[in-house]
């Protein structure tokens, strides 16, 4: 399925709005954007009302929808099981927590409490890094204060 670019939802805006209870009709256009996006990320549509109700309540992505923001290319990095949507939209941001994953630790590294590939160690204090299907490359690097910092490279 193909994702509908911005200005194709704005289209259908305004033909199923017909310049009433605009709205509301973007409403329903967000929560469609929500829908097709959620299958295209392989997370069908609950099939019982509860589910959904909960998926419509927790979901980050239709919050951002509903203010106006268009959704990013591909599912933001997380922090701390949220998405970290300041990191990608500012180009850095400050980890709190950061320490190897103890699974992987040469392969990956625990941000936050979310797990990132890492591309190329620097250092004990410097990692190139990535996180799933984003394709951008950060920074990861330790100040001498004592302070993580991730800063996109490139772009």
């Amino acid at each position: 399925m193909m994702r509908r670019p911005p200005t194709e939802w704005q289209q259908w805006l305004a033909d199923f709005s017909q310049g009433e209870q605009t709205e509301a009709w973007r409403g329903i256009m967000c929560f469609l954007r929500w829908i097709q996006i959620r299958a295209e990320n392989g997370h069908p549509i609950p099939n019982f009302l509860s589910a959904m109700e909960g998926d419509i309540f927790h979901s980050h992505l239709l919050r951002r929808l509903l203010d106006g923001k268009d959704p990013l290319e591909a599912p933001p990095p997380e922090s701390f099981g949220q998405p970290w949507y300041e990191l990608v939209e500012k180009g850095q941001g400050t980890a709190t927590e950061v320490k190897p994953w103890e699974w992987a630790p040469e392969q990956k590294i625990s941000v936050n409490r979310c797990i990132w590939t890492i591309l190329e160690k620097k250092s004990n204090d410097e990692f190139i890094v990535t996180y799933r299907l984003n394709r951008d490359s950060f920074r990861l690097s330790k100040s001498a204060e004592g302070a993580w910092q991730l800063e996109r490279l490139g772009g």
